[in-house]
């Protein structure tokens, strides 16, 4: 029989991770103006060298260097956020572009340290969809959130059980995940996503996180609030596709897991 955990978190307060400096606001940034007082914790926001040449991406949004770009970046970062009323908090990781060899249990490491100063927020990450450094920056959550719960299909296989485990469920509550914007519009990405989890041993519900004192009557102006925002990541925007900047005024999607055993 499966009991809902218990309540141990703030609800209104968010530590939300981002693989990039832009995925929070594009994702969640409705989410963000609905709750202030959000932390958001970027990955990639490492800044490069001064003799790091800029790669296609930088070159075409007007940077002579990667340096130039990422500092241009964290500048859009702050103003965004700060129009939301959410704190950035960056990582040194380099991304993709700039560097190979950013391993999952490197990043998990460094996620676990700023959890871990914050333990009554709930954690909101990426789906990881499309993108490498989205992929990785989940991978690295789920290693996180596996090591932390011990909710794991084959731990309690192995103990044969088949019920839910009670260790870990709690933790468990605490983790909820957004379906990346604009990538969630590629056909069957966050349905293999959830196939994915249903395979592990868990059943994902979409979820509303928006308080519900909150949502009543202000959704359209956390819409608009949400497209300020993202106005301020200029460098970016310039370079999207129109569907993606379509995609991205579109209703967000946040989902939540549960424990539910594989019949073997």
């Amino acid at each position: 029989m499966q009991r809902p955990p218990p309540e141990a978190w703030d609800t209104s307060n968010w530590l939300v991770i981002s693989p990039h400096l832009d995925d929070a606001v594009f994702s969640c940034g409705r989410l963000l103006a609905a709750a202030p007082g959000a932390i958001v914790v970027t990955v990639f926001a490492g800044i490069p060298p001064d003799d790091v040449a800029a790669p296609p991406w930088d070159e075409a949004a007007g940077f002579a260097s990667a340096n130039a770009a990422m500092q241009a970046r964290r500048a859009e970062d702050l103003t965004a956020l700060g129009m939301l009323g959410a704190e950035p908090l960056w990582l040194p990781f380099l991304d993709r572009q700039y560097v190979e060899g950013n391993t999952a249990q490197a990043i998990a490491t460094a996620l676990g340290a700023v959890v871990d100063q914050y333990p009554q927020r709930r954690v909101l990450s990426p789906l990881g969809l499309f993108h490498s450094d989205h992929a990785l920056v989940f991978d690295a959550v789920w290693t996180m959130l596996h090591e932390r719960t011990h909710a794991l299909v084959g731990a309690a296989g192995a103990a044969g059980e088949d019920t839910e485990p009670e260790s870990g469920m709690t933790d468990l509550a605490r983790w909820w995940f957004y379906e990346d914007m604009p990538y969630r519009r590629l056909s069957g990405l966050v349905g293999a996503r959830i196939a994915a989890w249903r395979a592990q041993g868990y059943t994902a519900g979409r979820v509303e996180p928006v308080p519900a004192e909150t949502a009543d009557g202000a959704d359209a102006e956390c819409a608009a609030r949400k497209v300020r925002a993202m106005e301020a990541y200029e460098s970016q925007l310039r370079l999207l596709a129109p569907e993606a900047l379509i995609e991205l005024n579109t209703s967000e999607s946040y989902w939540q897991l549960q424990w539910s055993p594989v019949s073997r």
